[in-house]
Parts: structure tokens; C-alpha cells; sequence
């Protein structure tokens, strides 16, 4: 639909206002001058010219109020009720370009206040885990570190039977119990590590090693796609690998250890990205994914001339609908009880975002869910 200025609708309407009053006006002095008795035709000339500028106000008050008053009052309403706290309250699109442009301007602050809102509440969790963590670290961790010491020596005193499988549960649980609170520490901790240029094909191919090494995909397929150029960004390396591993780590989890896992890296440019994220493979008529609200507005505010996009996409359940922000929440999880802490994607959140970036989830070509980092592309190191 084509939008014109207010300035240009109101000319256009105006002007075929009057030029309609003024043939009306003088067709009538035309047609009724001379069939008139001289003496009343000034009279019913006058009352039509008169009717004439009546109708000429009314229809101009008309067109006022569609074109400027009905949705300067629409605004109006839309922003008393974002005041009193209905964020969900957006301002449909206007009929002229300034109308248009103050509603996407309004949706995209409330937008913006829901997004700090989260990143809000995010904060005062963070805060909670901060202080959660040091108190764990101080209670839990020298009896933790106690009683793994105990078990080693237990192990090796070479016990069998139902003694050893004791003793192997032992060990197997402690090494939950620390890793939950090393969870709850790293997510905890604060910024300010160092950063630096990071190769993002060097340090995903690692993750990946590192995980086959360890036995994680030994029976997971993995597609894994380099870009063909150099692909680097600024941030801090120890992070960023940590949000790849976390996000590998999920998949397989999803997966039961068995599936397809597509990990991709390739450097795009925004407006691409805006339209749609394709995959080399795509036919070229099919339609890319969308991005969501949140990474949309990253990429029009991103200043980088290039981003890199990192994208962990699996073969597993997905994430449900609805849950697609829920998910980087702290303690947030979709695991069983006891199978996750909901601290992984909410570390992946924090360090994407530490190094200037956004991350997305969206369903899968795999059938899965897709997970995607933008991170604006840098010099390569």
C-alpha cells in the first residue's frame, strides 16, 4: 500500500475540495442567473453558494479528521496505555507516511521497553546467583572437595562388588554437585576479561574437536560448514567458546547422543540477514527464516558493516513455541528435574551479548530447533 506526506494528502483533498466548490458555485450562477426573476435570483444564488461553503467545511472537517485527528487520537491512547503498564499495546500502521513513522516509532520503544525490561530481570537474577554462588561456593565447596578426596581414596583401595558401584555413585554425583556449582560461579562471575580478535572458523572447528575427543558426537552426524574467507570478531575467546560448547552440549542432549547436528559459520551482510536467513543449499525461490523481534532490531541498529552468524541447528525435539525468549532466562529449563540447572543458554546469552552481539532460536530445517549468534564481523586477526 502507498503511503503520501500529510502535507500531500491534505493539498490533494483540499484542492479537489475547492476546485469542486468553485465549478458548483459558478455552474449555479450560470444555470440559475438567467432562468431566475431578476428580483430572487440573487437570493437563491447567495443560499446555494452559502450550502456550497457549508459542504465545503463539513468535507474538509471530514478530512482533517481521518487524515490528522482520529490518529493523533489513536497515538494518544496507544501511549496512555503503554504508560500504565500494557506492553502489549502496539499502534497500527498509519494511512500517511508521518503517521506511519510515529507508529513504528511507538512499537519499536515499547519493543525496547519490554527487551530492558528482561534485561532488567535478568540483572536481579544475575544478582540473586551472584550472591547464591558465593554462598554455595563457601558452604559446598571445601565438604565437596572433602568428600571427593575421600572417595579417591576409596577407589583406590580396590573394593568390588556392591562396595565399588557404591563408591562409583559417590564420585558420579559429587561430580554433578561441582559442576553445578562451577555452573552457578560462571554464570555468576563478572565481565572484564580480556578480548581480542577471534578467528570464529578456528575456534568452532576446536569446540567440535574437543567434543568428539571427549565422546560427545560419536554418534551424532555433524555437518559442519566454514565460511570460505576469513570470518573474525572482538570479544573474548574463552567465552565465546564456552556459549559454542553449551550450545553443542544442548543439542546432543536434545538428540539422546543420536541425530544430525548442523553447525555452520558464514560472514552475511545485514539487510541479507533482515530479509531472512538462507543456507547455501536452499532452492533460490524459497523464503529464508525471519529473524525474531529482538535480533531484527540488532541488526538495524548494528553499525558493522558485516556480520558473522554462527548457527547450531539439531535434529532433536526443539524448543516450544512461545519459549523462544524464555529459554536464556537463568534456571529456565525444559530438562526433567535433576537433568539441567537452566544456567547453559543463559550463559550463551551473556557471552554473545558481551561481545556485542545477539543470539536466536528458531526452528530447525532438521527439525529441531536452530540456534544463531550474530556477532559484528571484525578485521581478521
Amino acid at each position: 500500500m502507498r503511503r503520501y506526506s500529510l502535507r500531500t494528502e491534505l493539498l490533494l483533498n483540499i484542492s479537489l475540495l475547492v476546485a469542486a466548490a468553485i465549478t458548483l458555485a459558478v455552474a449555479s450562477v450560470v444555470l440559475l442567473y438567467g432562468a431566475l426573476d431578476q428580483d430572487t435570483a440573487p437570493l437563491y444564488i447567495s443560499i446555494l453558494v452559502g450550502a456550497d461553503v457549508v459542504v465545503l467545511v463539513v468535507f474538509v472537517a471530514f478530512t482533517v479528521e481521518r487524515v490528522i485527528l482520529r490518529p493523533l487520537r489513536a497515538a494518544m491512547s496507544t501511549a496512555e496505555a503503554i504508560a500504565a503498564g500494557d506492553l502489549q499495546r502496539r499502534l497500527p500502521p498509519g494511512e500517511s507516511l508521518e503517521i506511519d513513522h510515529l507508529a513504528n516509532a511507538v512499537n519499536r520503544m515499547t519493543d525496547r521497553l519490554l527487551e530492558e525490561r528482561a534485561h532488567l530481570v535478568r540483572a536481579e537474577k544475575l544478582a540473586s546467583v551472584g550472591r547464591l554462588a558465593a554462598g554455595v561456593a563457601h558452604e559446598v565447596g571445601n565438604p565437596l572437595a572433602a568428600i571427593n578426596g575421600y572417595v579417591h581414596v576409596l577407589s583406590r583401595a580396590g573394593m568390588g562388588g556392591d562396595a565399588r558401584d557404591a563408591v562409583e555413585g559417590l564420585e558420579r554425583e559429587a561430580a554433578r554437585i561441582d559442576r553445578i556449582v562451577r555452573g552457578l560461579l560462571d554464570y555468576a562471575r563478572p565481565g572484564g576479561r580480556a578480548t581480542g580478535p577471534v578467528d570464529v572458523n578456528h575456534l568452532t572447528g576446536n569446540v567440535i574437536e574437543l567434543l568428539r575427543v571427549q565422546g560427545v558426537l560419536r554418534r551424532i552426524e555433524v555437518d559442519f560448514r566454514l565460511d570460505a574467507g576469513p570470518v573474525a570478531v572482538v570479544g573474548d575467546r574463552h567465552q565465546l567458546e564456552q556459549a559454542l560448547v553449551n550450545l553443542m552440549l544442548n543439542a546432543a542432549d536434545a538428540m539422546g547422543e543420536a541425530g544430525h547436528l548442523s553447525v555452520v559459520v558464514r560472514r552475511a551482510a545485514r539487510k541479507e540477514l533482515l530479509a531472512g536467513v538462507r543456507r547455501a543449499s536452499d532452492p533460490g525461490g524459497q523464503a529464508g527464516t525471519p529473524p525474531t523481534a529482538r535480533a531484527a532490531r540488532w541488526l538495524q541498529e548494528s553499525q558493522a558493516d558485516g556480520v558473522v552468524t554462527v548457527t547450531v541447528a539439531d535434529s532433536g525435539p526443539g524448543v516450544p513455541a512461545g519459549d523462544e525468549e524464555r529459554v536464556f532466562d537463568p534456571f529456565y529449563t525444559t530438562k526433567d528435574p535433576g537433568k539441567g540447572t537452566g544456567l547453559g543458554l543463559a550463559i550463551v546469552a551473556r557471552a554473545v551479548e558481551d561481545a556485542g552481539g545477539a543470539v536466536w532460536v528458531s526452528p530447525s530445517r532438521e527439525g529441531g530447533a536452530a540456534f544463531r549468534i550474530l556477532l559484528p564481523a571484525a578485521d581478521a586477526p
